[in-house]
Formats: C-alpha cells, sequence, structure tokens
C-alpha cells in the first residue's frame, strides 16, 4: 500500500511538474483583467474596470500593457475608453515598442489614426532603432504607411545596422510598398 501511494505522489509530481509550462502559456493574457478584456476587446468590461478605477500601466512579464496589447489586436473600442481614462500612450515595452509600432506593424490603420490623434510618438525608435514607419514598411501595410507619412513620419531614418523604411519594404518585396516610399523620399 505504501508502494502504491509513493508511486501515486511520484506520478502526480511529474505531472504537475509538467503541466507548469503548459499553465505559463495559456495564461499569457491573465496577468492583469484589464489586459485581458481590452486584448478581446470586451468593451464592457473594460467600461467597468475603467470605472473601478483599475491601474492602467500594468504590464505583463514583456512590459506591455493593455494599451500595447490592444494595439496588437486592433481593438478599437477598448482603446478608446482607456485614453478617456488618461492611459499613457507613449510607454514602450521591454523591445522599445510604443503602441504605434504595435499597431502599424499589425497593420491597424483605425487604431494607428486613433494613436496619432492622442499624439503618440510618431518617429519612436525601438532598440533595434526601428520606428513604427519601417515596422509597416516590412509588414506591406499600404494604409498605415500612408497614414504614417501623411502625418509627418520621417521617411529617411534608418535603424541600427543601416536599412531605411524603403530597404525593409523592398524586403518585404511590396512593390506599392515601395512605390510610396520611393516618392515620399522624393519630397
Amino acid at each position: 500500500m505504501i508502494y502504491l501511494r509513493s508511486i501515486f505522489l511520484s506520478v502526480l509530481l511529474v505531472a504537475s511538474v509538467l503541466a507548469l509550462p503548459v499553465a505559463a502559456q495559456t495564461n499569457i493574457l491573465a496577468v492583469d483583467p484589464l489586459i485581458v478584456a481590452v486584448y478581446e476587446n470586451q468593451v464592457e468590461n473594460v467600461r467597468a474596470l475603467v470605472v473601478r478605477k483599475h491601474p492602467m500601466s500594468r504590464a505583463g512579464g514583456d512590459g506591455r500593457t493593455a494599451m500595447m496589447w490592444g494595439s496588437i489586436q486592433g481593438s478599437y473600442d477598448s482603446l478608446v475608453l482607456i485614453l478617456e481614462a488618461g492611459a499613457q500612450i507613449n510607454v514602450v515595452d521591454e523591445a522599445g515598442n510604443n503602441s504605434l509600432y504595435h499597431a502599424a506593424e499589425n497593420g491597424h490603420i483605425e487604431v494607428v489614426e486613433l494613436l496619432l490623434s492622442h499624439n503618440a510618438e510618431i518617429d519612436r525608435e525601438n532598440r533595434d532603432g526601428r520606428t513604427p514607419l519601417m515596422a509597416a514598411a516590412r509588414a506591406g501595410h499600404q494604409g498605415v504607411l500612408a497614414t504614417l507619412i501623411a502625418a509627418g513620419a520621417e521617411v529617411g531614418l534608418s535603424d541600427f545596422t543601416g536599412r531605411t523604411a524603403l530597404d525593409l519594404a523592398r524586403e518585404g518585396r511590396s512593390r506599392k510598398v515601395v512605390q510610396m516610399l520611393e516618392k515620399a523620399e522624393r519630397r
């Protein structure tokens, strides 16, 4: 009986150790209820958290705030609510990316416009020296690129490897994006 019990406890211990990485991966957004609500664009939950004055600046392990996760997902309505509640727009994550960078990289033009209207740093460089314009160029997001250029993004900046948005666009092989950047550089 004691032998069976020790085998059972050993199996239980091994199972719990093996389950830890899975739990950590599935709970990446469970750090903060506002992060989850904004990420999933659960407007009513966001509104309830804002009314209760939930802290806006909490971040997950990678330094990403609710504002950043909403920008990644394109959660426009939730972002409007937290911006109206005073969420900081120019905070950066561990990679040095701000919310505008994440929105540009993921092609969320409405979110890019929203963030620009709240004075997001348009030419904020991350740790690699890349800007939101470079992220949009590399990903081939024409609408975001046009919006950033129209808002005054600096087209000629280069990252720490010496590549400009035009160089990154050429790597992405989007002819239209390359043409847009070439035209913008001539101005």
